[in-house]
């Protein structure tokens, strides 16, 4: 459930952009998929990473917003970060 919450207040961080700095709808849908899909394999890393050694990512407004923006790239720095306690 809170991943919901997650996914629902960067939506609401998305609109506020579209509305402040008049950012196209085609650029937010982007950038929301591209958040659902980081959370989804963010997720996807912690249930299935312990196995080979990659530690517990949380999975927070911070980590979703840097996994929008960069997507997959952004998914594998947050991996090499917190496998070599950067974070």
């Amino acid at each position: 459930m809170k991943y919901l919450y997650i996914v629902i207040i960067a939506a609401l961080l998305l609109v506020v952009l579209k509305y402040v700095f008049n950012v196209s709808l085609k650029t937010l849908g982007e950038l929301l998929l591209n958040i659902v899909i980081g959370l989804i394999v963010l997720w996807l890393v912690n249930q299935f990473g312990g196995a080979i050694g990659i530690p517990n990512i949380p999975i927070n407004l911070l980590t979703a917003l840097i996994v929008g923006v960069f997507g997959l790239p952004g998914v594998i720095v947050l991996i090499i970060l917190f496998y070599f306690n950067i974070v």
